[in-house]
């Protein structure tokens, strides 16, 4: 199964809501990107319109894969563009800018690709327990760039006291996946580091000078300089290690909750994760309920088996409620928030399988489908193509493999037209 193996091949589009208002400040852009990510897309906004990046709010990040729609304000300013890989379009004004609040979700137009008559058994045997039931709404890899960039999870560090680590984690620690000359200086901070003066010499910019001009002058305080980073890129690790003790804690919560022949095994860069398929109907009503919130050390915890899966996480992990006080780093605190556990995916509809023009003797198809912000469309299709949980991965011999028109697919039945806020503006 491939994803991704064209620009085209995975489509996403942000829904909104927002109220017009020809007098409002903020000017509500709709922003079209491929091959950047959200922040060097507005990055790239901010420099053609000659405005401050402050300006510019938006909903949610979309990584560089794909080809990705999503809403931007820009205070004051209305913006026309349209530069390599990036499309800007005004579509009118509001009193408020654009945040994660009026975020709907996204809407997803995907390609599947090299589907073999295995996985074309398995999609349409799970396609209306994904439609019914829905799938776990673990976080998936592209909340953990971090372990991509191999740099682990630094707020680990920052909560056991290992300051030194976490900065070093942070600054120094250059990506083996990466090719931009980030990696470079990274490289040159890693072989230098201990030598402040010649970090700060071959580290620019305002950031990097008052960071090592800092340990120049306290060569021991590791936390002090940890304050120095910019807020966005502790918020990013912060949240990158709570949402990876959710997802093990959530996999604990299952392990107890699904019966083992009802187990799947979905698999991410941090870990392979239990779900579910054909669940008893009381099952499925029981996950649906659950209160499974972001942990917070002054949180409530949400349902009991949940709450004491995620204390035994943290016990494996030697991290005790003390720490997020004892070893407070501004932009590293973390905040207790409602996180569904099932997701059921809108209109999602399949394509019927057809002959692969990528990948000889396999097939491809198409899914469309709706999401609420923060569930992940990577997930939903390792779901649909996960293994059961304790086997083996299976494996097919290219060689002996059928012809696709062997292993037909039901398509699932579409389930009417969409209409959002905004299709006004479509």
């Amino acid at each position: 199964m491939k994803l991704k193996d064209a620009p085209g091949d995975f489509r996403v589009r942000e829904t909104l809501d927002f109220v017009e208002d020809r007098q409002g400040p903020y000017f509500i852009h709709r922003l079209r990107k491929e091959k950047l990510d959200t922040l060097e897309a507005i990055r790239l906004v901010a420099e053609y319109a000659d405005i401050d990046r402050t300006k510019i709010s938006f909903a949610g990040l979309k990584d560089r894969q794909g080809v990705t729609e999503q809403w931007i304000s820009i205070e004051g300013a209305r913006v026309d563009w349209r530069g390599p890989g990036l499309e800007v379009a005004f579509v009118g004004r509001s009193m408020d800018p654009v945040t994660s609040k009026l975020s709907r979700g996204n809407d997803f137009a995907i390609v599947v690709r090299s589907l073999g008559p295995l996985e074309l058994r398995k999609l349409d045997e799970r396609l209306p327990t994904i439609e019914t039931q829905g799938f776990a709404n673990y976080f998936d890899d592209q909340r953990f760039a971090c372990l991509r960039h191999g740099q682990g999870f630094p707020m680990k560090h920052v909560l056991l006291g290992q300051f030194d680590k976490a900065l070093h984690a942070l600054v120094a620690t250059p990506s083996p996946t990466a090719i931009s000359g980030d990696v470079k200086l990274k490289k040159l901070l890693h072989l230098g580091w201990g030598d402040w003066l010649r970090c700060k010499n071959v580290a620019r910019g305002p950031v990097w000078q008052r960071l090592f001009q800092h340990l120049l002058d306290h060569p021991d305080d590791f936390r002090g300089a940890l304050e120095l980073l910019p807020q966005r890129t502790k918020l990013i690790h912060a949240y990158a290690y709570q949402s990876y003790l959710w997802n093990r804690a959530i996999d604990l919560f299952l392990k107890t909750e699904v019966p083992p022949y009802r187990q799947i095994r979905v698999r991410t860069e941090a870990g392979a994760y239990v779900s579910w398929t054909k669940l008893a109907e009381d099952q499925a009503a029981r996950l649906a309920a659950a209160r499974t919130p972001l942990y917070a050390p002054d949180g409530e915890g949400g349902e009991p088996g949940f709450d004491r899966a995620m204390r035994q996480v943290m016990r494996d992990a030697h991290i005790a409620d003390d720490c997020f006080y004892q070893h407070k780093i501004s932009g590293m605190v973390l905040k207790e928030e409602p996180r569904q556990l099932v997701v059921v995916p809108r209109r999602l509809r399949v394509s019927a399988a057809e002959p692969d023009d990528h990948y000889p003797g396999r097939s491809k198809l198409e899914l469309r489908f709706g999401l609420p912000r923060g569930a992940y469309a990577t997930m939903l299709i390792k779901h649909l193509f996960a293994d059961p949980a304790g086997r083996a991965h299976d494996t097919e011999n290219p060689r002996r493999r059928p012809s696709p028109s062997r292993a037909p697919l039901r398509p699932s039945k579409p389930r009417g037209p969409r209409r959002n806020a905004d299709d006004h503006d479509r």
